[in-house]
């Protein structure tokens, strides 16, 4: 198992490598002057000068891929544009809730869709399993933003239930951090809900037979 998976890393890597090359060049030739984006509208020509020097974009394409790897590597992903701040900093402060909403959303799914596709099979071909089939393609083709903007309405806005957005953090207190997950883990949670109750069905339905 640990040669497996020690040959399996060991294949991504020309892959990664082509990645960081197509994701380098698109960067570069693509439309547009970073510099002069960064320097602004009404910039003089010396001061894109300036600030392409600082960004190292004078250099030659090969050793601007070099330096753009080897501070990849380093886990150095620069600083934003837009808001001037390390992006490692922006990732670090956007990780919590974005692992948060990631477990919300697969606990939502999973605990929705198990019982409904086992009942789905247990009652097949009947009213129940076309009521739950019926409900999962539902919530299979419907948009996320469509129902998010339902629940919204209803949950936040008319029955003030739960909040219409942000994040509490977990050190803020287990009910706040729960309450702002709620919402946007259904939302995202149903499309998912629908796809694994489908398999579940087809599963159950296969162990039945």
């Amino acid at each position: 198992m640990t040669a497996y998976i020690v040959r399996r890393l060991f294949a991504t890597l020309p892959v990664m490598a082509v990645v960081a090359l197509f994701v380098f060049f698109l960067l570069r030739f693509a439309p547009g002057d970073p510099a002069a984006i960064i320097a602004g509208e009404d910039a003089t020509a010396e001061a894109i000068e300036a600030v392409r020097a600082k960004l190292g974009l004078d250099r030659p394409m090969v050793e601007q891929f070099l330096v753009w790897t080897s501070q990849l590597l380093r886990g150095d992903m620069g600083v934003s544009i837009f808001s001037n701040m390390p992006v490692t900093r922006l990732i670090s402060q956007r990780l919590e809730p974005t692992v948060a909403l990631t477990l919300s959303t697969l606990f939502v799914a999973v605990a929705l869709a198990i019982p409904i596709g086992v009942v789905a099979a247990w009652k097949a071909r009947k009213l129940v399993d076309r009521l739950v089939m019926g409900f999962a393609v539902l919530g299979f083709a419907m948009p996320g933003f469509v129902l998010a903007y339902i629940l919204i309405y209803f949950f936040a806005v008319q029955w003030q239930l739960l909040p219409v957005q942000g994040y509490q953090p977990i050190r803020e207190g287990l009910w706040p951090f729960v309450e702002s997950l709620i919402l946007p883990s259904v939302a995202l949670g149903i499309t998912y809900m629908a796809l694994i109750a489908r398999i579940t069905r087809a599963s159950m339905l296969e162990v039945l037979a």
